[in-house]
């Protein structure tokens, strides 16, 4: 695994955090355990998405719709989970959407993929 890190290191510049969800208070609101850093990388997908406002017959601008987090280590998620990199807005972050562990050659899972929902608030 260090081998492969090492490997994707270049391109995987940012640090991201993953925060697993400890549980829920009464009213529904989540609390999450400690955060734990990896090195990894996000990229975005312009997509072109309808705008809502009345008069503007859904000729909404393109907008990031979504975006993809690769992570160079092997995690388990959970759709509560929060994951994102160091610097962002913890009170905007977008929902996971999916996730999957890519095993290499030998059948030893790398890397975890996780596509993120609506990046742009």
């Amino acid at each position: 695994m260090a081998a492969f890190a090492s490997e994707f290191a270049d391109l995987c510049q940012q640090q991201v955090c993953w925060q697993s969800m400890t549980g829920r208070d009464q009213y529904g609101k989540p609390s999450f355990g400690p955060g734990q850093t990896f090195q990894g990388r996000r990229v975005f997908k312009n997509s072109r998405v309808a705008s809502y406002e009345r008069g503007t017959k859904g000729q909404g601008p393109e907008v990031i719709s979504e975006s993809e987090i690769i992570i160079l280590a092997a995690l388990s998620l959970t759709y509560d989970d929060r994951v994102y990199v160091a610097g962002d807005d913890l009170t905007r972050l977008p929902p996971i959407l999916s996730w999957g562990r890519n095993p290499d050659e030998t059948g030893q899972d790398v890397f975890t993929k996780v596509m993120l929902g609506s990046a742009n608030g």
